[in-house]
C-alpha cells in the first residue's frame, strides 16, 4: 500500500490591467539583459547535494569512501597494485602534508580519518608502514576546514506550479512511497509527511565545510593516484574540525540577554509579567 498526498497553495499572479497584455521591457535587443554591463552577471550552478557529517559512524564510511577511490584509481592505472607485487604503502598525517605542528592542529577529525582510512587501506589487501620503506608509495592526507558565510540561502521544496485559470496559479505537491524495487511501500504510522524528505539534512545550510584530498605519490615524487571530495559539517561541530581559536570562530552560540521587566513595561492587560 502506498500514500499518496497533495498540498495545493493557491497564488495569483501579478497581470495587467484587463484587456490588456503584458510588455516584456528589453534593452539592447530581444535580450533579457543589456548587451553592456560593468561586470559578469553572477548566475548560479546546475543544483547538486552534498552529503553533511554529523556522526563518527559518517567519518568512517568518508574514510572507506576516499581509500576506495585512491585504491580503484592505483590499480586503473597499474601504479601499485598488490597482486603484482606492489603491497607496501606509507601513510602520512594530514598535518605532516601540510606542515602543521600535530601537537596544535591534529584535531579530532584528522586523528579518527586517519585511523579509518589505514583500516580500509589493509582491507584492501595492501601493508602500511610506519616508516617510510624504499620504493614504497607514499599516501598523504589533506584535510582542510573551510567556513563560509553563516546565512548562505538554503534549499526548500517548493511543489510544482500548475495554472488552474487565467492568472491563477498552485504548487502541487505530489509524494508516493516506493520501495528500492519500485513496489508499493507500507504506510508509515502517524503523521508522516516528513518522511518524504528525509534524504535532505534538517536546518539552515551549514557555513562550515570539509575538503580532503588523498594522493598517492611515487619514489620519484611524482603522483600515482589522488582524489578530492567536498563535505558539510554541522556548524555546532566545528570543534572537531578547527584547530585552536579557529573552532572558537566557528562555532555558533547562543547568548541569552536579560533586560529589565518592571512592571507595567513587561505586563499584560491581565496582570501577568513576561
Amino acid at each position: 500500500m502506498w500514500r499518496h498526498t497533495t498540498t495545493i497553495t493557491m497564488a495569483l499572479a501579478a497581470t495587467a490591467l484587463a484587456g490588456c497584455a503584458v510588455q516584456s521591457i528589453h534593452s539592447g535587443g530581444q535580450k533579457s539583459v543589456p548587451d553592456r554591463n560593468e561586470v559578469p552577471i553572477a548566475s548560479n550552478f546546475p543544483t547538486s547535494t552534498q552529503l553533511k557529517l554529523q556522526a563518527a559512524e559518517h567519518w568512517r564510511r568518508v574514510a572507506s569512501t576516499s581509500a576506495d577511490a585512491l585504491v580503484r584509481s592505483l590499480k586503473n592505472n597499474g601504479a601499485c597494485v598488490p597482486s603484482k607485487g606492489c603491497t607496501t604503502l606509507y601513510l602520512r598525517r594530514s598535518c605532516e602534508t601540510t606542515g602543521c605542528a600535530p601537537q596544535a592542529c591534529d584535531t579530532t577529525f584528522n586523528r579518527i580519518f586517519h585511523n579509518d582510512f589505514l583500516t580500509a587501506l589493509l582491507n584492501h589487501g595492501y601493508l602500511v608502514s610506519t616508516v617510510p620503506a624504499a620504493n614504497a608509495p607514499v599516501v598523504d592526507l589533506d584535510i582542510q576546514a573551510v567556513s563560509f558565510a553563516h546565512n548562505r540561502p538554503q534549499y526548500r521544496y517548493g511543489g510544482q506550479a500548475v495554472e488552474i485559470g487565467p492568472g491563477i496559479w498552485a504548487l502541487r505537491d505530489v509524494t508516493s512511497l516506493m520501495d528500492k524495487s519500485g513496489a508499493a511501500a507500507p504506510r508509515t504510522l502517524d503523521h508522516d509527511t516528513n518522511w518524504f524528505r528525509t534524504e535532505f539534512a534538517a536546518g539552515p545550510t551549514p557555513r562550515n565545510e570539509l575538503v580532503i584530498t588523498v594522493s598517492a605519490t611515487s619514489g620519484a615524487n611524482t603522483y600515482l593516484a589522488r582524489n578530492t571530495a567536498v563535505y558539510y559539517t554541522a556548524d555546532a561541530d566545528a570543534g572537531h574540525y578547527f584547530c585552536g581559536l579557529a573552532a572558537g570562530r566557528s562555532r555558533t552560540w547562543n547568548i541569552p540577554v536579560t533586560g529589565d521587566c518592571t512592571a507595567p513595561r513587561c505586563s499584560d492587560p491581565g496582570g501577568a509579567r513576561q
